[in-house]
């Protein structure tokens, strides 16, 4: 890509159009399913004192716009992208499942990893020591003590006894999802951290010499991870809808067929 503005500029449109063109059955029916999901979405009533349904409900919403984020990023070729927001879909998806069978611990659990990112942030800020520490203390922009000492009185107050991080792992194997998480999760972990294997997909090859760099856009794995995303949101909408009990066992059906046949 050649150009002053990379992705965001006019000459992504060409790109943009050739990707769609290339891949119209595949993107098609990712807008088809979303359309599905949007309607589901609309369909949806929830009791304000039903917190299992409630923390579902916002959890799907979050997921539905990170499945059309996929779609999007792969309509302008962006490939590794893509997959990363993948990832997130599918560690979103195994805390719907928990929420499903076992609501109330899974709703603690979630109370507990809130708590715990913002009394470890607390903690990091005030155990440095250091300039930034020094800097926001002598400018009153955040008084740790009195913060934390807020923390505290809100956990006493909804009942939240300890605090702990929510484990990827321990959600996928408590929710019977051992296949997605020992080889999909697995796969998608490498295009979210840094790794040099994954680094190659930016350079040009020849024999194994690295002969220039590319960031041009690609879409080598838009079929696989299309069809993955797309099972996860139908997957998605089928536990929201046991949650909120709304039967949509015969429009998932048809779905799913589309998805697996494809």
């Amino acid at each position: 890509m050649l150009n002053l503005n990379g992705y965001l500029g006019n000459e992504i449109n060409e790109s943009r159009k050739r990707i769609y063109e290339e891949n119209k059955k595949l993107f098609d029916l990712c807008i088809e399913i979303n359309q599905f999901c949007q309607i589901f979405k609309y369909e949806l009533k929830v009791d304000d004192d039903d917190n299992i349904a409630i923390v579902s409900t916002l959890l799907y919403f979050k997921l539905l716009d990170s499945f059309q984020t996929v779609v999007l990023l792969y309509g302008y070729g962006l490939d590794t992208q893509a997959r990363t927001v993948n990832r997130t879909i599918l560690e979103g998806l195994w805390v719907l499942k928990n929420l499903n069978i076992n609501p109330q611990e899974t709703y603690q659990l979630l109370l507990e990893d809130e708590y715990f990112k913002k009394v470890n942030m607390l903690q990091d800020i005030k155990n440095n020591n250091d300039d930034f520490y020094k800097y926001i203390s002598f400018n009153n922009i955040l008084n740790v003590e009195e913060e934390m000492k807020k923390l505290e009185e809100n956990m006493k107050r909804i009942g939240v006894k300890k605090i702990r991080k929510i484990n990827a792992k321990e959600m996928a194997l408590n929710s019977d999802s051992e296949l997605e998480y020992y080889y999909i999760y697995k796969l998608l972990c490498v295009d979210v951290h840094v790794d040099t294997g994954q680094l190659t997909n930016y350079s040009i090859n020849l024999n194994g010499i690295i002969e220039g760099f590319d960031d041009s856009p690609r879409v080598n794995s838009i079929e696989e991870i299309l069809i993955t995303t797309s099972d996860i949101i139908l997957k998605a909408t089928m536990v929201l809808s046991k949650i909120v009990k709304i039967d949509k066992t015969i429009d998932l059906k048809y779905y799913f067929e589309k998805v697996h046949i494809f």
